[in-house]
Parts: structure tokens; C-alpha cells; sequence
């Protein structure tokens, strides 16, 4: 289990981003842009719609586990929130079956959500570099993402904030709610940072994790929620992040498949190319047998980014001590600001899409954006072209409008609450990771 190189900042500048492409490669993006718009001109099949709930049975309970503790909730056999709003077909379905289903104004809406305040020529980029810049694939990868994220709610899940989901999942089954809830302040995942090369963290607790504490669907709404809301740190030229995985006193009982292999499965299929490194920390001589049966799940790209550390001094290589949470430098006297701070209970995001002034503006520049987009890929001009009227200028505006917006269009976080990342009073997007000698950053103009 030897250190693997994992992608540094000046990897991150290569051919392939932004800023950095060949004509070919730019002549490949324009294609792409136009494939998507023609996609969100598809109808759909307006028999197309979910199917009746069924009563859920309980499951048998299972031993193991990898991301809680407290109230025990009974897992089920089906999931209760995510699929709830759709078609079963557009999940089941072999892609090019289940796409024509799906209404492409619904594939719009969701691609516009899962660029976030991202520069959206980025995001697809992603996906093409992701696919070797084989263009069938990349597209389909791109169209997959879409349905998952519409099958799972990734987009009701950044609407309605940590109290706003507890509380749609209580409705659905008492218990569930709380379970979210407690699993997200149970200390098995803080947020933080930076690494050495400026991306946020994740650092996960695993020794905190038992399976049979709550539902496979709890472990993956909270890995959405947790993995949508860290999005907002990411910025340009950096776009991955960092997983610190602290394996101490890591017993075979902490060990969970079926979320090693979701999470997994997000960083190769509906992630590509955000993860900068993960590290696993300490990881105990049991861990082998485990990691050997990961091993064959994982894609050699994610596979490459994964690094051992045994001990601080091989961690802080990689991230300087004072980003560390106190349960891994063991320093009490140094805890992170997620670790350290106590807020109140965030307010409940809606469902309804406000029609505040801020949303006006974000909505009316995707409009913009998609114009001088479709009017770009019918010209030789490169996507990165500087100037007043330059597509980069056209992105910055779009992240300026979107990060106005996210207060309205995303529930509160703890993480807000907190001032960790939070947009401010003159609708600017600041960062704040509280380590020492770090400064609020603002990073609302980097694309």
C-alpha cells in the first residue's frame, strides 16, 4: 500500500482545460454544446410518469458499517425519497431508451443546476477529458448524469438544506429524518482545508460508521448533500477536491460496500474529474484484506489519485497541519472551525423556485449564456476568448448571477451557519476554512 501520486495544481493546468485546448479539442466542446441543446428541445413522453408508491417491508438487519451512529433506523428495501418524483423507466431503462422519455426541458433544468457557480464550459469539459475525448462516450456519460441526478433529487436536495430534508424525510417515515441528521453531526465527515494545492476537504471519521445504524438511502442522500454543498468551495484553475479517509481503529465492523461502492461509482460516473486526491490515513494491517476487494471496483484514473499515509508526518505532506481536524493531529488545542463551532439549526429550504430579483437575473443570463453560446459554435473562436465581450467574461457573469442566487436557491447549511462558505450582503461567494493563517478568500470572479 504504497503513496500514489495524486494530481497537483500544475497537472491541473494542462491541455484538456480551460485555457489550454487544442482546436480539436475546442471543435469537440462546440459539438458537445450543440448535441445538449438539441436534447433540451425533446419533448419527452408525456405517458412517462413515477409509479405508485408501495408499502415498504422491513429488512432483514446487517452487521457492518461505514458512516454513523445514534438512533437506529430499520433499512427497507426500497428507497422512500430518491426515484419518488420519476418514471422508474428513466433509471431501469438502457440509456438510449430511457433519455427520449424525459422531458428535455427537465434535462435543461437539471443541467443548469449541476453547473452550479461552475464556468459551465468547465463542467463539460469534465466529461470529455473523462471519456479520453471520445465523443459518443463523453456525451453519454454527460445525458446519464443528467437522469441520475434527476432519479435521485440531487436537485431538491441542495433546495431544501439539511432541516428542510430531515424534515421531507420524517414525512416519509418516522425516524429517517433525525437519522439524517445525526449522521451529519455525528462527526463522521467535517469539512475543511485546504491541501497543499488549495482544494477543500472532506475528512471522514470511518471508525464512527456502523452499517445497521441507519437505511443504504440515509448514507446516500447525506453523500449527495455533502458532496453538492462542498462543490461551492471549487474554483478556477483548481476544480477537484480532496477525501481524507482516517482510518484509526478502523475494525472490519466499520466496513460498508454498498457505500464504497456509491461513492465510487459518483467520482467515476456522475463526478468525472473532481477528484484531486484521497487520502487514506493509518489505515490498519485488517484494511489489506478490505482494500484488495476495492481494489478491482475502482477505474485506474480514480485508482491513481488514492494515496496511504501512516502516520502525520507523511500527511502533512500533503496538507499542512494547521488544516488538520484536532481527532487526527491529536492537538485539542486546534480544532478546525467545523469541528470547533456550535450554530442553531438552519432554516428549511423550499421546493418552489423563488422569483426573488437574484433568481431573475441568474435565469435571464442562462438565457444569455445559451444565445451567445449556440452563436459561438457556429464560428472559429476559441472558448476561452478574453475581452469585453469574450466568452470568460460571459462565465464570469453567469457565476457573478448564480452566486447572487444561491441563497434563494439552496437551504441553509451548517457549514453557512458556521461562515465556512456562505454568500454575503453584496452577493459575494467568500470562503473561509478558519485554519491559521488562512484569510476569507473571496472567489466569486474565478473561472
Amino acid at each position: 500500500m504504497a503513496p500514489a501520486a495524486t494530481q497537483s495544481l500544475s497537472e491541473a493546468l494542462v491541455a484538456g482545460h480551460l485555457g489550454h485546448l487544442t482546436d480539436p479539442q475546442t471543435e469537440m466542446l462546440k459539438k458537445m454544446w450543440q448535441r445538449l441543446f438539441t436534447l433540451f428541445e425533446q419533448p419527452g413522453d408525456p405517458n412517462s410518469k413515477p409509479a405508485p408508491k408501495k408499502k415498504t417491508e422491513e429488512a432483514p438487519k446487517k452487521s457492518g458499517g461505514f458512516f454513523s451512529r445514534g438512533n437506529k433506523e430499520d433499512t427497507t428495501t426500497e428507497d422512500l425519497f430518491i426515484g419518488a418524483t420519476t418514471d422508474p423507466n428513466w433509471m431501469s431503462l438502457p440509456l438510449e431508451k430511457a433519455i427520449p422519455l424525459i422531458p428535455g426541458s427537465k434535462l435543461e433544468g437539471t443541467f443548469w443546476n449541476m453547473i452550479q457557480t461552475d464556468n459551465p464550459d468547465a463542467v463539460v469539459l469534465r466529461y470529455l477529458r473523462a471519456r479520453k475525448w471520445d465523443f459518443d462516450a463523453a456525451y453519454n456519460m454527460l445525458i446519464n448524469t443528467l437522469r441520475w441526478r434527476l432519479v435521485n433529487r440531487v436537485d431538491d436536495i441542495v433546495a431544501l438544506g439539511e432541516t428542510g430534508l430531515k424534515d421531507e424525510l420524517e414525512k416519509l417515515k418516522k425516524g429517517m429524518g433525525s437519522s439524517f441528521t445525526w449522521n451529519l453531526k455525528s462527526g463522521k465527515a467535517y469539512l475543511g482545508g485546504p491541501d497543499k494545492d488549495g482544494r477543500g476537504i472532506c475528512f471522514i471519521n470511518v471508525r464512527f460508521h456502523l452499517k445497521e445504524d441507519q437505511s443504504p438511502e440515509v448514507v446516500k442522500l447525506l453523500t449527495m448533500y455533502v458532496m453538492e454543498n462542498s462543490r461551492l468551495v471549487v474554483n478556477q484553475p483548481m476544480e477537484t477536491a480532496c477525501i481524507v479517509f482516517n482510518m484509526e481503529d478502523f475494525t472490519l465492523k466499520n466496513m460498508d460496500f454498498d457505500f464504497v461502492k456509491f461513492l465510487v461509482s459518483c467520482f467515476e460516473a456522475y463526478y468525472p474529474e473532481t477528484l484531486g486526491q484521497c487520502l487514506i490515513h493509518k489505515a490498519p494491517w485488517v484494511f489489506s484484506t478490505v482494500w484488495s476487494l476495492i481494489t478491482p471496483l475502482l477505474d485506474p484514473v480514480v485508482a491513481s489519485k488514492i494515496a496511504f499515509t501512516k502516520n502525520l508526518d507523511e500527511l502533512t505532506k500533503r496538507i499542512d497541519a494547521s488544516a488538520l481536524p484536532s481527532f487526527i493531529s491529536k492537538d485539542e488545542t486546534k480544532k478546525t472551525k467545523d469541528e470547533r463551532m456550535k450554530v442553531d439549526e438552519p432554516d428549511a429550504g423550499t421546493l418552489e423556485r423563488p422569483s426573488t430579483a437574484a433568481v431573475q437575473d441568474y435565469n435571464d443570463i442562462i438565457k444569455e449564456y445559451v444565445y451567445e453560446t449556440k452563436e459561438w459554435t457556429k464560428t472559429e473562436k476559441p472558448a476561452d476568448e478574453k475581452g469585453e465581450s469574450g466568452r470568460l467574461e460571459l462565465a464570469k457573469r453567469f457565476r457573478q448571477a448564480r452566486v447572487k442566487a444561491d441563497n434563494d436557491l439552496r437551504g441553509d447549511s451548517t457549514w453557512k451557519l458556521k461562515g465556512m462558505f456562505k454568500v454575503n450582503e453584496q452577493g459575494r461567494l467568500i470562503i473561509d476554512f478558519g485554519s491559521d493563517g488562512w484569510e476569507p478568500l473571496d472567489i466569486t470572479d474565478r473561472v
